[in-house]
């Protein structure tokens, strides 16, 4: 089907939507919008915008800056489609984007930083950007729809000890008790790229130890808004 197909579908999705709850400031009303994960180097590619350095080496902040505008441009549907990118980038950090109404806007970025596996001995990456992409999207549900009253409850595929952790976590994120939706989503991500990184530990692809994902979100410091 190819990416723009999907995208206008998924806009007309979210127009759909914002019809249907007139005053609503947040598209997408009922899933929460939509996110597209890849990494820094799929970016580029998609935006048609050349890295400097080699795809294993660090993307800088003025190519992602310019593919996330080219990728707006080029893709006419994606603000009406998405509500952020999730970029990884090896054992670089991670960004999450917010996507801009236009090519032309500004937008928030937040870097994510990465986890240190320098230590650990023998990688197995293969699949772990896989395993970034689900974790964040089941942390993402959770945060999303959670209420306290389910404190107890398993919720979606997060348990409640897993769910207590990002709750905490996006509170403390929070500037000042204020919900933010960035926040929320950048502690999903936080999430995800800690299932990712635990999932480098495992030599089956996509599989990872639940204690080694908590144990190094927990030792993730606060998102910085770039």
């Amino acid at each position: 089907i190819g990416l723009d197909p999907l995208l206008g579908a998924l806009a007309a999705i979210y127009d759909t939507n914002d019809d249907d709850n007139v005053g609503s400031e947040k598209k997408g009303i009922v899933g929460g919008g939509a996110v597209l994960k890849l990494n820094a180097a799929e970016l580029c590619k998609l935006a048609d915008v050349k890295k400097t350095a080699g795809e294993a080496d660090q993307a800088t902040m003025e190519e992602l800056t310019a593919s996330v505008k080219a990728f707006v441009a080029k893709h006419s549907n994606a603000a009406g489609a998405l509500d952020y990118l999730c970029i990884t980038d090896g054992k670089w950090p991670g960004y999450l984007i917010e996507i801009p109404e236009s090519a032309s806007a500004s937008f928030r970025t937040w870097q994510l930083p990465a986890v240190d596996l320098s230590k650990e001995g023998m990688l197995y990456p293969i699949g772990a950007g896989d395993t970034v992409a689900a974790g964040t999207l089941a942390a993402w549900q959770y945060l999303q729809r959670h209420r306290a009253s389910d404190d107890d409850k398993f919720f979606g595929v997060v348990p409640s000890k897993i769910g207590t952790q990002l709750s905490d976590r996006k509170a403390q994120w929070s500037e000042e008790g204020e919900e933010d939706e960035g926040i929320k989503m950048a502690t999903a991500f936080a999430f995800g790229l800690a299932c990712g990184s635990a999932s480098c530990l495992q030599q089956e692809n996509s599989v990872f130890k639940v204690d080694d994902a908590i144990k190094f979100f927990g030792g993730m410091t606060k998102p910085v808004v770039q």
